[in-house]
């Protein structure tokens, strides 16, 4: 484990654009969450209203900047796919199978992007909500409600899994990125749409669509409290299996193909 990190360490430490689009992942959460807060808690009193309290007040603020927080997350499936992509055009993949890397280990590699870059996302998202609700709440500090940063966390993985797997499937940045917000940022919602209308309600259990059931707005749940979608534990249940699935087709993937 400690070649593995040492190694992926080696190959980002010069790489600006890593850098850069890191920074901008890590600012866009923040800064996503603080023009909803300054609007809504200084100017839209109505929202206030409705939840019985600023909705960046403890307890709520943890669902609030995790559901705010989602919409960002894409920036770092792009740069999961920019740093796998480059091992195919590089040949830095067959060169670490070269010098005795087993393949096994290549996805190993990768998963640690998958965890460090989302644990980087929680931490940042829990640093911009404890500000946050310390600075725009009412209410004293809580972690009540301290779920939501855990299924944002989950999210935020299984983002990055999907990510890895269009990455070893294509090898190509440019079309890997395309069809990576292409789905993300439309397909799945076309589909999860289109489910809904025809099928029912199982189109809230499309990949990332699971994610989103987990963290909803908290105003719709005053609004709508009865959507007549499935429980938590049941989009838990698929997101982790949505998990699973794709870090073992990633396995499937590079152990059986050519590098």
């Amino acid at each position: 484990m400690k070649l593995l990190l040492y190694t992926e360490w080696l190959k980002v430490k010069n790489y600006r654009t890593f850098w850069i689009m890191l920074l901008v992942a890590a600012i866009m959460i923040p800064a996503g969450n603080y023009v909803p807060a300054e609007v809504m808690t200084r100017e839209m009193g109505q929202a206030t209203k409705m939840l019985g309290q600023s909705p960046f007040s403890f307890p709520t603020v943890w669902q609030m900047v995790a559901n705010l927080s989602s919409y960002a997350s894409a920036l770092f499936g792009l740069m999961l796919i920019i740093l796998v992509t480059n091992e195919y055009t590089f040949r830095t993949s067959r060169q670490n199978i070269i010098d005795g890397w087993e393949r096994r280990q290549f996805v190993y590699a990768k998963l640690i992007w998958v965890l460090l870059l989302s644990v980087m996302a929680l931490l940042v998202a829990v640093l911009t909500a404890v500000v946050l609700g310390l600075v725009y709440g009412t209410a004293g500090f809580s972690l009540e409600g301290f779920v939501y940063m855990w299924y944002y966390f989950l999210q935020v993985v299984l983002l990055l899994s999907l990510a890895l797997l269009l990455s070893v499937l294509v090898k190509r940045a440019g079309f890997a990125m395309a069809i990576f917000l292409g789905y993300t940022m439309m397909l799945e919602q076309t589909l999860v749409l289109l489910l809904k209308r025809y099928v029912g309600q199982i189109g809230s259990l499309m990949p990332l669509q699971t994610g989103d059931e987990l963290l909803p707005f908290p105003l719709v749940g005053k609004m709508m409290p009865n959507t007549g979608g499935y429980s938590d534990s049941i989009y838990l249940l698929c997101l982790l299996g949505y998990i699973a699935l794709a870090i073992y087709l990633v396995f499937r993937k590079v152990l059986k193909s050519d590098l």
